[in-house]
């Protein structure tokens, strides 16, 4: 059997992270992670790290620490969604895939298991032909190509082990339907279907990043499987710089203005996070109803959906390191 058809032995899909508990403490070591990462900000500058150390990290962590807790409380949970949520995707993708590989899951910031983790129990277990597939539906190096290059970097210290990377899902037919499926069942025509994706600056986008590309392939394709027009938009902007636009504030307050009915949907992520469960259930709801919006409902994440676990099964994980 030559390289290019083997079979993969183990999966390792990856999630960015999350706080291992809603404390500032937790979230600081989070954030310092995140941030910390040149992949996040792009090349940030040679004072960036002791700024954040010693600036934005000791001034954001309590705040932030207080929006986990609410996003906990508005869950009912005692566990970060995007763990809990992450883990019974793992685990409905290893039910459906059975013996033909091992299934594992890694955090890339915040809590565990660690890339480095995941790697060295594929490796103990003498699992060498892996396929990774970072759960980023849209290609970016913020995120998925984050998620490669620490992959790459914590698998120098197992050298017999041979990686596959799938980059991105945003033209995948089965995702984007699993996505209008999920939007399907909260919307009635009169509603206004919002895709509120995860900003990202725009000099990124200038500079050659896909994400933009690959969130409007992925809008053409839910408006497919829709039968219907949606407004794109994007949330969660960070610091001083110009983001790619329109932002989902601005989108909403025009909505709200008008009376309007929003159906929204956050297709940029794969399981439900604080940029679900809060920022948009709790921030960005109660700025279109005091717009004067009419009724607001969030499409859930897929999360562990078994109809997306069966397809994310079938059709977006390689059979061998010849697939693409």
């Amino acid at each position: 059997m030559t390289a290019m058809t083997a079979s993969f032995d183990g999966l390792l899909l990856i999630q960015l992270g999350t706080p291992a508990a809603a404390t500032p403490s937790a979230v600081g070591k989070y954030l310092l992670d995140f941030l910390g990462d040149p992949h996040t900000l792009g090349n940030p500058p040679f004072f960036w790290k002791p700024l954040l150390r010693f600036g934005i990290v000791p001034l954001r962590s309590r705040s932030s620490a207080a929006k986990y807790r609410a996003m906990l409380d508005i869950s009912h949970s005692s566990e970060m969604p995007l763990l809990t949520h992450t883990k019974a995707f793992a685990q409905g993708v290893a039910e459906k895939i059975g013996t033909r590989m091992k299934v594992a899951f890694a955090f890339q910031y915040g809590t565990g298991p660690s890339v480095s983790e995941a790697l060295g129990a594929f490796a103990e277990q003498g699992l060498r032909n892996l396929c990774v597939i970072p759960l980023y539906p849209q290609r970016s190096s913020a995120t998925s190509g984050a998620a490669i290059a620490l992959v790459r970097k914590a698998a120098e210290n197992f050298l017999d082990i041979s990686l596959h990377f799938v980059d991105g899902f945003a033209r995948s037919d089965a995702w984007a339907r699993n996505v209008a499926d999920s939007i399907y069942g909260k919307w009635n025509e009169k509603d206004d279907i919002v895709l509120s994706w995860h900003g990202l600056p725009e000099s990124r986008i200038l500079a050659g990043d896909p994400y933009k590309t690959d969130c409007e392939a992925s809008a053409a394709l839910i408006e497919k499987h829709l039968n219907t027009k949606v407004i794109s938009c994007y949330q969660s902007r960070f610091g001083f710089a110009k983001w790619i636009g329109p932002s989902t504030l601005d989108v909403l307050h025009d909505l709200g203005s008008r009376q309007r009915n929003v159906v929204l949907a956050a297709p940029a992520f794969t399981a439900d996070n604080l940029e679900t469960l809060y920022e948009i259930d709790t921030e960005l709801k109660n700025e279109f109803l005091r717009a004067g919006g009419g009724t607001f409902v969030r499409v859930p994440c897929l999360n562990a959906d078994p109809r997306w676990i069966r397809d994310f099964a079938d059709f977006i994980v390689p059979r061998s390191s010849g697939a693409e």
